[in-house]
C-alpha cells in the first residue's frame, strides 16, 4: 500500500492562529460577526431618509407661534429612534411600545427633574438614571429615551426651562410620527415589516390535519434558558424560534458527495452527543480502481486514534460537513447555500 499522503499542518495551523487572533480582537471590540444583507442596508437608508423628513415636516407644521414653544419643535433623540425603527425594525428596542413608552416616560421624568432640581451635573445624571429605571418598570426600554430625559435638563441648564407640554409636544408627537412612518415605509418589504407582529403573525386556529410542526422550544423553556444565561437577548421570541429552526436544518444538512472527498481534509459527522467524531482522510486509492478505498484516522471524539479502511460512499454518508482545526475548537469549513 502506498505511503499515506501527508498534508503539511504547519501552514493550516498558522492560518488558523491568525484567524483566531483576529477573532479575539473583533470579540474584544464588539465587532459583529454577521452583517445584514445589502438590500436591508439600502432599505434602512432610504426609509430613514423619508421617515425623518416626514417627522420634520409634521413637527414644523404643528409647532406653536409663541417663542417658548417654537424654539423646541423637534427632539434630537428622535434621530436615534430612526436608527432603530428603520435600521433594526425587528429589534425589541424598536417596537412601537418601546418607542412611544420609552420617549413618553423619559420625557415625564426629564421634565419633573428639570423643574424640581434645575440644571447641573447631578440633575442630568438623575434624569437619565430615573428614566432608565422607569423604562425598565414599564418594559419599554428605548435607548433614545435617555437622551429625551437629558434634553429637558440640558435646556434648563441653558436657561430655557421646557414647559409641562414637553412630553406631549414635541416628544410624543415626534415619536408617534416616526412610528407611523416606520409602519408605512417598511410595509412594502416583506422581510422587514414593522412592527414585528406583522412579520411573524400569531397563527390562527386551524384543523388538526393542517397544523404545522411544533416549535423547537416553549416560551417557558426560553425563560429558563435566559435566566441561566443571566443576560438579555435583544431578539424577539418569534425570531429566535425561526433562527433555531434554520440552524437545526443546517445541522442536519448532508452535502458531502464521494467525489468531493479530499485527501488531507477533515470531516465531522455533526453529531451533538457522544457519537461525535472528526476523521481525516490520510489515503485514497487511485482513480478508476474497481473497489476504491479510503484510509481514515479519527482525530477527535468517539474512537480517537482509530485508523480504518472505508469505502468512499460509506464515508460520504457518515460525513456531515468538512471542518478545519483552530485554536479552541473545530470550525465548520463549508455551509449550505
Amino acid at each position: 500500500m502506498p505511503a499515506p499522503v501527508r498534508i503539511p499542518e504547519t501552514i493550516a495551523l498558522g492560518f488558523a492562529t491568525v484567524k483566531s487572533s483576529w477573532g479575539r480582537i473583533r470579540h474584544l471590540f464588539g465587532v459583529p460577526e454577521h452583517a445584514p444583507p445589502w438590500r436591508d442596508r439600502g432599505a434602512a437608508v432610504v426609509t430613514s431618509l423619508i421617515g425623518i423628513f416626514v417627522v420634520v415636516v409634521v413637527s414644523q407644521a404643528t409647532k406653536g407661534n409663541d417663542i417658548a414653544s417654537s424654539s423646541l419643535w423637534l427632539v434630537g433623540s428622535i434621530g436615534a429612534s430612526a436608527v432603530l425603527v428603520f435600521g433594526v425594525p425587528h429589534g425589541p428596542l424598536s417596537q412601537p411600545w418601546a418607542v412611544l413608552g420609552g420617549h413618553g416616560v423619559s420625557a415625564i421624568v426629564g421634565i419633573v427633574v428639570a423643574h424640581a432640581a434645575g440644571g447641573g451635573p447631578f440633575a442630568a445624571a438623575l434624569a437619565v438614571a430615573a428614566a432608565i429605571g422607569a423604562m425598565h418598570v414599564m418594559r419599554c426600554i428605548h435607548p433614545p429615551g435617555g437622551a429625551t430625559a437629558l434634553a429637558a435638563v440640558m435646556m434648563t441648564t441653558a436657561g430655557r426651562v421646557p414647559s409641562w407640554q414637553y412630553p406631549l409636544t414635541p416628544v410624543l408627537l415626534n415619536a408617534a410620527t416616526i412610528v407611523v412612518a416606520a409602519i408605512v415605509l417598511n410595509a412594502p418589504f416583506a422581510w422587514r415589516r414593522y412592527p414585528i407582529a406583522w412579520a411573524f403573525p400569531h397563527p390562527q386556529t386551524v384543523r388538526q390535519e393542517s397544523l404545522g410542526h411544533e416549535p423547537p422550544f416553549t416560551r417557558e423553556q426560553l425563560d429558563v434558558a435566559l435566566r441561566e444565561l443571566g443576560s438579555v437577548v435583544y431578539i424577539s421570541d418569534d425570531e429566535l424560534q425561526a433562527l433555531y429552526q434554520s440552524l437545526r436544518r443546517q445541522q442536519t444538512w448532508r452535502g458531502i458527495a464521494a467525489a468531493d472527498l479530499r485527501v488531507g481534509a477533515y470531516y465531522s459527522n455533526g453529531s451533538n452527543d457522544s457519537a461525535w467524531a472528526v476523521r481525516r482522510i490520510i489515503y485514497a486509492g487511485e482513480p478508476g480502481e474497481r473497489d476504491p478505498t479510503l484510509i481514515v484516522k479519527t482525530v477527535a471524539g468517539n474512537g480517537l486514534g482509530a485508523v480504518d479502511s472505508v469505502a468512499p460512499d460509506d464515508f460520504a454518508a457518515w460525513s456531515a460537513y468538512e471542518v478545519e482545526p483552530s485554536i479552541s475548537a473545530w470550525q465548520r469549513a463549508d455551509a449550505p447555500a
